[in-house]
């Protein structure tokens, strides 16, 4: 086994970094900025905590493979299981969805929930140490200024600087992240992608004012923004605790609802009444927390000559538009890509770094694509709209409209929605002669 990696950041994709380095290193240490947390509550320094997550099927199977049953104690612990073409009712372009006894189950809970669990497992890894309230100032070269050999970092609660040596070092640090800073002092630029999409989401807790008996018959709401004719988007989530998170999003600098009026008429402004009607059935247990997202990134580490001994994974490599739920879930396939590509070849230095951030590229590539498609239909979010956007978003509309009906469409949309197959899965024939020549009666 090799000596030391460090992991830059104690988020989500931090912790599954570590214990996907922990299977081929000695020691692990986490640098995190923020303090000790222990509880089953939102975590500091972590405004997205507040917010809905939802742990898509790719991303499920990769934290099981990296965590052998850990579904299950999410399940033990109040996790939700639910069948996503049956339990989700899905408004989207003007249809719903119709609804199905389906084969992909899926477990669901708050974020503090699933992280406090993935915490309760990374502490049983005695390989694994978390210096917490740390944070990292810069990479640290070797002599010839080829590799990073480790980082220098800072206590906050005495200022003292040390300098940390390792084999590999793990940027997880988030949309915040320095790396592309740190890569300019090697003579390196990396190419970023971005889409202003000028987001808010503002989420609040309800819970049922009558008895359990009387939730509704769906165990998730989504009505899906539908740019340019509605460019307004909600979702209702089902947790543990008999909870319900309520979140509203909001593109291009709209306002967020700050208040309990500013709340209902938000839901009000929706093509459909169902959102109204929930409210009224339920009574408040939070406050209304906002959260804005200036832009959507993806920063091309698989184009650039990358130092050795260097990767960068999570949102600190791609942070998607969090409407379409895909963060976690990427993260924790580029984990377990992280600890499949150290099992099947071990650590050789010389072009690690450069095999992993092509092998995630294909990870990023599907959720990223459908999500910019999807929020450059609106006349005034800025990106790069290529000369093939335009079949892109006529063709995935048509999709969206036949997978109302077509319970076949449905479950291809599903999967690829799901990080369980390519996006090309949406163009097989029996899909695109339905399209091309509407011809529904491909599909029987």
């Amino acid at each position: 086994m090799l000596d030391r990696a460090i992991v830059i950041g104690g988020s989500i994709a931090g912790k599954l970094a570590a214990k996907a380095l922990a299977t081929s290193f000695r020691q692990v240490i986490i640098l995190e900025a923020g303090s000790v947390w222990e509880e089953k509550t939102p975590r500091k320094r972590v405004p997205q905590t507040y917010h809905p997550h939802v742990l898509l099927k790719g991303g499920e199977k990769a934290i099981e493979e990296l965590f052998p049953y850990f579904l299950d104690q999410l399940i033990e612990d109040g996790g939700i299981i639910n069948n996503f073409t049956r339990d989700l009712k899905w408004h989207h372009f003007g249809f719903w969805k119709h609804r199905f006894q389906g084969e992909l189950v899926m477990v669901q809970q708050s974020r503090p929930l699933l992280e406090w669990h993935l915490q309760q497992r990374i502490n049983q890894i005695t390989t694994i140490v978390t210096k917490y309230e740390t944070k990292v100032e810069q990479l640290l070269p070797d002599d010839q200024h080829a590799k990073i050999s480790g980082v220098k970092a800072r206590s906050l609660q005495t200022g003292k600087e040390e300098e940390l040596t390792a084999d590999l070092v793990v940027d997880a640090s988030g949309f915040g992240s320095r790396s592309i800073d740190w890569l300019k002092s090697f003579g390196q630029e990396v190419k970023e992608e971005k889409v202003w999409i000028k987001l808010f989401y503002a989420t609040r807790y309800f819970r049922h004012k009558g008895k359990e008996q009387d939730n509704p018959e769906w165990c998730n709401l989504l009505i899906s923004p539908s740019f340019p004719i509605n460019p307004y988007g909600a979702f209702i989530q089902s947790v543990e605790g008999n909870r319900f998170s309520v979140t509203f999003s909001g593109y291009a600098n709209e306002l967020p609802p700050k208040t309990d009026t500013e709340f209902i008429n938000y839901a009000k402004k929706l093509p459909v009444s169902d959102v109204v009607d929930f409210l009224d059935k339920v009574e408040p247990i939070s406050e209304i927390n906002i959260h804005k997202i200036p832009y959507q990134v993806r920063r091309r580490f698989d184009l650039a000559s990358m130092p050795d001994g260097f990767v960068v994974i999570g949102d600190a490599h791609c942070r998607f538009d969090p409407v379409f739920g895909q963060g976690i879930s990427v993260a924790a396939m580029e984990a377990l890509a992280l600890q499949r590509l150290l099992s099947a070849d071990g650590y050789h230095e010389k072009g690690f770094s450069k095999t992993f951030h092509k092998r995630i590229s294909k990870i990023i590539a599907t959720p990223w694509d459908m999500a910019t498609t999807e929020v450059l239909r609106h006349p005034e979010i800025k990106g790069d709209r290529t000369m093939i956007l335009p079949f892109k978003q006529w063709y995935s509309r048509k999709v969206y409209e036949l997978s109302a009906v077509e319970p076949e469409v449905y479950i291809r949309l599903v999967k690829v929605m799901n990080l369980m197959r390519p996006s090309f899965l949406l163009f097989h024939p029996k899909v695109a002669n339905a399209i091309l020549f509407n011809n529904t009666k491909a599909m029987k």
